[in-house]
């Protein structure tokens, strides 16, 4: 659920045809972080196995620690050339630590046994035949969960422009920001009081249910420092899910603690507030994720594509060029969003 960033090189080395190492090195490295994170780690585990079985019990493990932290590692690369490089190679080192501490305790074990496990759960739902735009499209349109212009610095409806394709439940899943002067926070960002998304108003998508919540989880203290919420059993963190037609359910995530006012059972209105923006969870800083599934539950949902209503959209249509999908729609008022966009509820 964090923001991918550019892979950061060392200074470039000519290799004689005018063609730099570091261009080299750094479009495998894109490549590579464009391949499905499940085909690396399966891919990593197999030969891990592999190597055990021969005998070759010195490097097995080395294939093993490849396959669970590579994936880790590839989040913080950007496969999109024109986002600038926002993070240094300490930052990145930060992360990896904190992902990886994560990763080894028994909770976060248990998380990505059920984030794998769930993942076949929608493959066999629908027959290999996901959600996109044009199978199981949603009756529900939602508005922008939000007062206030907000930025999407993540995700998609394609697989290029998608931060979380392969985790099929947060596939169309976005990450929104408040930004002011090209910034989230005011100051150096240590506390959470410096970022102006945390304790904004959080608002239901649409109509609908309240089905769980959960507001008892921590604020992680320490933003932007590159860290995470190690100790978490629960990565989305204080968060309310609503169900609206049937088999229609948005989730907000990484909400604040003690923000949360409604509970399960409640009748919701289009635009009710329901929490409020914080850091709680497996969240870098704080923000507001949202996704629309299928099912109430977390792991074994697969992602709805969410179409908005009601909201005025900033864009660099340059960007989006070559996907029509992000291009005006027959239905004339929804619109699909993508990564850099600026979003504000519309009023008319």
């Amino acid at each position: 659920m964090g923001e991918n960033t550019t892979a950061s090189t060392g200074p470039p080395t000519d290799d004689g045809d005018g063609t730099t190492v570091r261009g080299l090195w750094r479009r495998f490295v894109v490549r590579l972080a464009g391949v499905n994170m499940w085909l690396i780690l399966g891919s990593g585990f197999a030969l891990g196995f592999a190597a055990d079985h021969y005998g070759y019990h010195s490097v097995d493990w080395l294939f093993f620690l490849g396959g669970g932290a590579l994936p880790i590692v590839l989040q913080t690369v950007s496969t999109d050339e024109q986002d600038p490089v926002d993070i240094s190679n300490r930052e990145r080192a930060t992360f990896v630590g904190s992902m990886l501490l994560w990763s080894i305790t028994p909770w976060g074990i248990l998380t990505q046994i059920l984030q794998i496990g769930g993942n076949f759960a929608p493959y066999l739902r629908y027959r290999g035949r996901l959600p996109n735009t044009e199978r199981h499209v949603p009756d529900t349109a939602v508005s922008a969960p939000f007062d206030g212009e907000w930025t999407a610095v993540n995700g998609g409806v394609t697989e290029d422009t998608s931060h979380s394709w392969g985790i099929v439940s947060q596939r169309y899943a976005y990450d929104f920001v408040v930004t002011e002067d090209e910034s989230t926070h005011r100051g150096d960002g240590d506390d959470l009081t410096d970022y102006y998304a945390f304790g904004e108003p959080i608002r239901a998508p649409a109509d609908g249910t309240v089905v769980k919540t959960l507001d008892r989880l921590r604020d992680y203290p320490k933003p932007g420092s590159g860290r995470t919420e190690w100790r978490t059993w629960q990565i989305a963190g204080n968060h309310v899910i609503i169900e609206h037609d049937e088999g229609e359910y948005s989730m907000l995530a990484h909400l604040r603690e003690d923000s949360v006012t409604v509970e399960p059972g409640d009748e919701v209105a289009r635009g009710d507030v329901v929490g409020r923006c914080g850091n709680s969870g497996n969240s870098s800083e704080p923000h507001l994720h949202y996704q629309l599934m299928d099912r109430s539950n977390f792991w074994t949902a697969a992602g709805l594509v969410p179409r908005f209503v009601d909201v005025a959209v900033g864009r660099d249509d340059d960007r989006t060029a070559d996907a029509d999908v992000y291009g005006d729609h027959a239905d004339g008022d929804a619109r699909y969003l993508v990564a850099g966009d600026d979003v504000a509820p519309r009023d008319d």
